[in-house]
């Protein structure tokens, strides 16, 4: 295998990759609002806060409290488990495809002592 076939076996399997999703917009979101709650509370620790306000600001951190923690556990949960699932429904679909072709019968269902061999594709 010379180069030039390298750069074109590599660029099949690009071109054959699913796209991932574009999560770009929603972690950069996530992120300001999670260092403006930040910023808000080193703002309201660090100096003097009237009295008349401290009512205030708690109510504010305890309501804004958990989205914070929706939103971390959403920017750093792992993706793992979706993949699997998508790989997992790719193999269902390949193997009803396969049950299909299979068949011998006009209609594609499989018959007692018929069965169906799956090959892992790369």
């Amino acid at each position: 295998m010379n180069f030039w076939e390298f750069l074109d076996r590599a660029g099949e399997r690009a071109a054959n990759r699913p796209p991932k999703p574009s999560r770009d917009i929603r972690q950069f979101i996530g992120f300001a609002f999670l260092a403006g709650y930040y910023v808000m509370v080193w703002r309201f620790a660090s100096g003097a806060v009237p009295d008349g306000n401290l009512d205030l600001i708690r109510d504010a951190m305890l309501t804004l409290g958990p989205p914070v923690g929706l939103i971390v556990g959403a920017m750093f949960r792992s993706d793992a488990r979706e993949e699997q699932v998508a790989v997992n429904t790719g193999e269902a679909f390949r193997a009803v495809r396969a049950a299909a072709q299979a068949g011998t019968t006009g209609d594609g269902a499989l018959r007692d002592g018929e069965t169906v061999t799956l090959e892992k594709q790369p």
